[in-house]
């Protein structure tokens, strides 16, 4: 009888315990454990885009993790049986859950998940020449420049990310780097010295709403949005840089801050935590938001050896500085991390003609 009792027991203890673990599992995941499930290999780091030098053996791409761990070659890695990309990789931009890599060789973009980079789609439609993207309204704008003599065969080809089918929207005006901001996008009308402005694209018609002129020789080379508010570093031919502060809501300039004279040609713009960083030659100069001085005393200064590729890559986050060289664009080159006051903190090996670092968070 007891040895029975004990049974009886034991079967009543094992069905509590299963119905326990059935209700656990049965239960809805929160937020909390949702945002924890990685998403892939490639999340919380940033991708650095070696562009090559012509031959797409010559290009790739390598992730420089937040743990400050850096792959390289991802793509040829997760897409062995892919074909290349191709070369002179020019840009990476994305939509929520994907990746588009442009290349200028190719006239193409490359479409791959952007957590686990496995490849999705190559678009090859009215292309000619493409330099940056940005994602709006369901639909992916890359600017073309054409002929680089003249801005008024650039174009958008316009990506609609459904079947990834293409159209072209004639800008006939120089059309850079381009950013969205609620559903419009901004397009630096400058190329190394030529235009002066900024367009405002209204993606839901497809129009360009406004044009925002930036005065002779202020042509922009590149622009960052921060709290409603437009940044554009300008170099012109023989005229100081200067930094514009473009008001969102209104398409004013509220503010121009002049880069000291002593400093030299500026650009790659960024905004972090309320300082405005940029670069002239192989110095990071960095002024407040609300400050009006620029100081002539670099954060830091790096070596390089390159004689087209100093400063090639620039990026700043919340942990520090990354500048990546472009060496002699033939062989591997350097990417280097500093803390935010100047010291060198690490440096990697990375690809051909590293171009830039693009923050996948």
């Amino acid at each position: 009888m007891k040895k029975i009792t004990s049974l009886l027991i034991l079967a009543l203890v094992v069905s509590i315990s299963l119905s326990s673990c059935s209700s656990d599992d049965d239960a809805p995941i929160t937020e909390e454990e949702e945002e924890e499930i990685p998403l892939g290999d490639y999340e919380n780091g940033s991708f650095i885009l070696n562009e090559g030098n012509g031959n797409p053996a010559t290009a790739s791409i390598a992730f420089l993790g937040d743990d400050g761990v850096l792959v390289n070659d991802i793509f040829r890695s997760v897409n062995p049986d892919a074909e290349e990309i191709g070369s002179f990789l020019q840009n990476i931009f994305f939509d929520d859950t994907r990746a588009f890599i442009i290349s200028g060789s190719a006239n193409s973009v490359t479409v791959l998940d952007r957590y686990t980079f496995e490849y999705i789609e190559t678009v090859t439609g009215d292309f000619e020449a493409p330099r940056y993207g940005a994602v709006a309204n369901g639909f992916a704008y890359v600017t073309n420049t054409g002929d680089y003599a003249t801005g008024d065969d650039d174009f958008f080809t316009v990506i609609n990310l459904q079947d990834y089918s293409t159209t072209r929207i004639d800008l006939s005006n120089w059309s850079e780097k381009v950013l969205e901001e609620n559903g419009k996008l901004y397009i630096a009308n400058g190329y190394y010295g030529d235009g002066n402005s900024i367009s405002v694209f209204n993606a839901q018609n497809n129009t360009v709403e406004a044009t925002i002129d930036l005065g002779p020789n202020n042509s922009p080379n590149s622009i960052k949005v921060e709290d409603g508010v437009l940044y554009v570093l300008t170099s012109g031919f023989d005229v100081q840089s200067k930094v514009f502060e473009i008001d969102l809501a209104s398409n004013e300039i509220a503010d121009t801050v002049a880069v000291p004279s002593e400093i030299g040609r500026a650009s790659n713009l960024v905004v972090e935590d309320d300082l405005v960083y940029f670069t002239s030659g192989a110095s990071v100069y960095s002024v407040g938001v609300d400050e009006n001085d620029i100081s002539t005393e670099p954060v830091l200064t790096y070596e390089s050896n390159s004689e087209y590729g100093v400063m090639y890559g620039f990026n700043v986050e919340e942990d520090g500085i990354y500048i990546s060289d472009g060496g002699d664009f033939s062989s591997n080159s350097k990417a280097f991390k500093y803390s935010l006051d100047g010291m060198l903190l690490e440096t990697y090996t990375v690809g051909v003609g590293p171009n830039g670092f693009y923050e996948n968070d």
